[in-house]
């Protein structure tokens, strides 16, 4: 029995009365953060559930064993692979649950979260509109500091294509080949 099989069905929305959101984060903007950050992944944690290896990951088996401890490129590349092809999966059975890419929020964050206020029937009030435009406003850094990572006022705009300067074209390269059987379902070749 798959013990995650409950949060990919309807019922599991349904019980909590709630509708599920998911973001999408570029994958050369995710492993560029992890980078930055200097995070790396231990994939042994995957690796030592066997009813999730058994149901969802057996086929990366050998890449997520092949993976080195200081490869936060590789790791992050791979962990992306895995997790958007999972919620690919997840939206394809449960065409409800909404995804949206961060990129479209952080360009023009008002009427992106209006929309999606809209389609979770939430008011988009003007406090909720001033709180989007504080935490995304071009007055704010474009990244946010090592001692702060978790902040959340950033210039979202600034923030979408930092990745650009922070990787080199071999990373950027590496990731989507890494990436390749997955990132076309979310991001396009202009993107890249």
């Amino acid at each position: 029995k798959d013990p995650f099989a409950v949060f990919s069905t309807p019922w599991f929305a349904e019980r909590l009365n709630c509708r599920i959101v998911i973001t999408v984060r570029h994958p050369a903007a995710f492993a560029s953060s992890l980078k930055r950050l200097h995070w790396t992944f231990d994939f042994q944690n995957l690796l030592d559930q066997p009813l999730l290896m058994r149901a969802h990951l057996e086929a990366d088996r050998a890449q997520m064993g092949s993976v080195q401890p200081d490869d936060v490129i590789g790791q992050a590349a791979l962990l992306w692979k895995l997790i958007y092809r999972s919620v690919h999966a997840t939206r394809e059975a449960n065409p409800d649950f909404i995804v949206i890419r961060h990129e479209d929020l952080s360009r023009d964050p008002v009427p992106g979260y209006r929309d999606l206020y809209k389609s979770l029937n939430l008011e988009f009030t003007p406090r909720v509109k001033k709180i989007i435009l504080n935490a995304s406003s071009s007055g704010n850094p474009a990244e946010a500091s090592r001692k702060q990572v978790h902040s959340v006022k950033l210039d979202s705009r600034a923030n979408i294509g930092g990745w650009k300067k922070r990787m080199t074209a071999e990373e950027i390269n590496r990731i989507r080949k890494m990436t390749e059987e997955i990132s076309p379902l979310y991001y396009s070749d202009a993107e890249w």
